[in-house]
């Protein structure tokens, strides 16, 4: 069955609000929130996809320590510096640049995501357990679109 777009938007922009708020209390939302402001809903005639920024993938299985190859790469570095600074850290370059290899070095042994030098596995996994916490809002948006699809389809028998 092919839904009207706005249709399956609405659905979609469900999961995507489901996948905010489980961001939001995860913490995820301080200062920059960059994951959170990419998620958009795509349509397609029978199905929709939420996008995000690349690095959702890490951010909903996390990565371990010794998937880390190189975590003093310059590239690397250069990011978490970004990262820092979009944060609010304050502080000289030389400051700014020891903490991104404080942190490069925690991620080389640890994995990610850290919380007091120690993976963070309630941070995993924002996707399934926003889907979980949310299942019932989003059934009743479901329905409630699916239920004005087939009003439109009985209408114009």
């Amino acid at each position: 069955m092919v839904f009207d777009s706005k249709i399956l938007r609405r659905i979609g922009e469900e999961y995507a609000k489901a996948f905010g708020i489980e961001l939001i209390k995860q913490g995820r939302e301080a200062r920059a929130g960059g994951l959170i402001k990419s998620l958009q809903v795509k349509t397609y005639p029978t199905s929709i996809e939420i996008l995000g920024n690349d690095y959702w993938r890490y951010v909903n299985k996390g990565v371990r320590a010794n998937q880390i190859r190189y975590p003093k790469a310059p590239a690397r570095i250069n990011a978490l510096i970004q990262w820092l600074k979009r944060k609010g850290v304050a502080g000289s370059d030389s400051v700014i640049r020891g903490i991104a290899y404080a942190i490069a070095y925690t991620h080389s042994k640890v994995g990610m995501p850290t919380m007091n030098g120690r993976i963070d596995r309630s941070r995993l996994n924002f996707v399934d357990k926003a889907i979980l916490k949310r299942q019932s809002q989003i059934d009743e948006v479901v329905e409630l679109e699916i239920g004005k699809s087939v009003d439109l389809i009985l209408k114009k028998l």
